[in-house]
């Protein structure tokens, strides 16, 4: 079996400290720069199936208003939910990877990920229902789990724990942080969402007269042209705020 080719480490990394949020999206981009192809690999596991869905609801169904472009909607969401938290796992690999001064290698990221798949995906279905749960309950104990159990599928892979482990370990990872942790999400949600959504509008100028089952497939291809190129700053983001707790609790970044 091929593998992808390795990609020497053009990164630097920061002094071992707990990064500003400030600085956290400056790293970001500086590390997608340095390993572009790997993380923009990675980043395709969850846009490509939210590209089938969404569009082949739309060219099998049409497209609807009301109840039925919500159900399109929450079904397109499927693939972000389930393999969001993968594509993040896996990213973090690769963070740590280019921490440590190796070469960003995709292959072996998603290899880990492979090897830790059935723990991960109880990570995944459990803290979801979780956090589901409680915002439909009340809003506030939602964002609450959301944040504490935000690195449990990075947890979950790197760290080699176990379901209850991961919760427990990512909630110890946020505690004294819930709020560092939670503006450091939303900031990067909201920037990643906002670039996306230019990129899309961009496109979307060139195929305005552009209708059928062609403007469909080709708005479906720039969309998700559009979330695979800002995925990975997100999935970025996300690792480096558990790179940076991490650090908090040994003064060093965590080899790989």
């Amino acid at each position: 079996m091929s593998q992808d080719p390795v990609v020497p480490s053009r990164f630097t990394p920061p002094a071992a400290a707990p990064l500003r949020l400030g600085a956290i999206m400056r790293i970001a981009l500086e590390m997608y720069r340095a390993a572009p192809g790997a993380v923009l690999g990675i980043a395709l596991i969850s846009t490509v199936p939210n590209l089938v869905l969404s569009v082949g609801g739309q060219l099998a169904y049409g497209t609807h208003s009301g109840t039925r472009a919500v159900m399109q909607g929450l079904l397109s969401l499927l693939p972000q939910l389930l393999l969001g938290p993968l594509s993040i796992a896996a990213t973090a690999v690769i963070a740590m990877q280019l921490f440590a001064g190796m070469p960003a290698h995709a292959g072996s990221a998603l290899e880990r990920v492979g090897l830790r798949f059935w723990p991960l995906a109880a990570v995944v279905v459990v803290s979801s229902v979780g956090i589901v749960i409680g915002g439909l309950a009340l809003l506030i104990p939602g964002i609450y789990l959301a944040v504490v159990w935000l690195f449990a599928p990075i947890v979950a892979v790197v760290e080699s724990l176990g379901l209850r482990s991961a919760l427990a370990r990512s909630a110890a990872l946020a505690k004294g942080a819930f709020w560092w942790l939670l503006a450091g999400y939303l900031a990067i949600q909201i920037t990643v969402a906002l670039g996306a959504l230019v990129l899309t509008d961009l496109v979307d100028l060139t195929l305005t007269s552009i209708n059928g089952d062609s403007g469909i497939v080709l708005r479906g291809l720039a969309t998700c042209l559009a979330w695979t190129v800002v995925t990975p700053v997100a999935s970025l983001g996300v690792s480096l705020m558990y790179l940076s707790r991490r650090v908090s609790e040994r003064g060093s970044w965590p080899a790989p």
